[in-house]
């Protein structure tokens, strides 16, 4: 067993933990890939949890012995549609910046625009022109996120290939609030930082409040450098 803290600055939505660094962390615990993490609840932020295999399944709990997550080996049977050009990427994250879009007040680890270079992520996906399905940003990773090498490191290439697939539904719409529920993820190939690459989320299907996503990340060289699907769900109508 090993004790988890997730610290404030990795946040989602207020008061957890961003569910693509959540599930990284336990995917790098798990060791396998790909791998699929289920999460039950959100990760609270600045607490430990205790880590600990059960059979083939990796949980993480809570004081009062409460699954927050659940990481196993998994199959990823998944190919990404043809990304748009690091030009069209770049015009998308432009035109997230410039509208009123935004996501947990601008604070989501990933996709918050309100951090700073080297604070937050800033995987800033937004709509592709012609291609409604779809959301793409231009992400240069900053040399905070990686290792002594200048590699990314695979916890925050995990959360990168978060937030896209939930843009992906909204982007053509309206923002609207969801969260993240599983994701199978595999990571095929090292990014360096400063390395321009290309974020890409797409929808699979939909199926009531359950939204299928997918996710990609593309290096310099137009390369798979990760690949994920994702289950999102939309809170329940407030009775009126």
């Amino acid at each position: 067993m090993t004790e988890v803290v997730v610290e404030g600055r990795f946040r989602g939505p207020a008061g957890i933990g961003n569910g693509g660094y959540v599930a990284g962390r336990m995917a790098a615990l798990l060791g396998a890939r790909p791998a699929e993490v289920t999460l039950r609840r959100g990760w609270p932020l600045d607490v430990p949890l205790r880590v600990a295999r059960d059979a083939e399944t990796l949980q993480a709990r809570d004081a009062e012995g409460m699954v927050i997550a659940e990481a196993r080996e998994a199959a990823l049977d998944l190919a990404p549609p043809v990304p748009p050009t690091p030009e069209a990427a770049a015009a998308a994250t432009r035109w997230f910046l410039a509208s009123p879009f935004t996501h947990s007040t601008g604070w989501c680890f990933v996709c918050g625009s309100a951090w700073e270079e080297g604070v937050g992520l800033r995987v800033l996906t937004g709509r592709v022109e012609g291609r409604p399905d779809i959301a793409a940003g231009l992400w240069r990773p900053h040399a905070a996120f990686a290792d002594g090498d200048g590699v990314v490191r695979p916890e925050f290439l995990w959360a990168a290939l978060d937030c896209a697939g939930a843009f992906a539904f909204t982007v053509n719409d309206r923002p609207q609030r969801m969260l993240l529920g599983r994701i199978t993820a595999r990571l095929d190939g090292a990014v360096r930082a400063g390395e321009p690459v290309v974020a890409l989320g797409w929808q699979i299907g939909r199926e009531g409040r359950k939204l299928q996503a997918g996710t990609a990340l593309f290096g310099a060289d137009g390369g798979l450098r990760g690949i994920a699907r994702a289950l999102w769900v939309l809170p329940a109508p407030v009775a009126g």
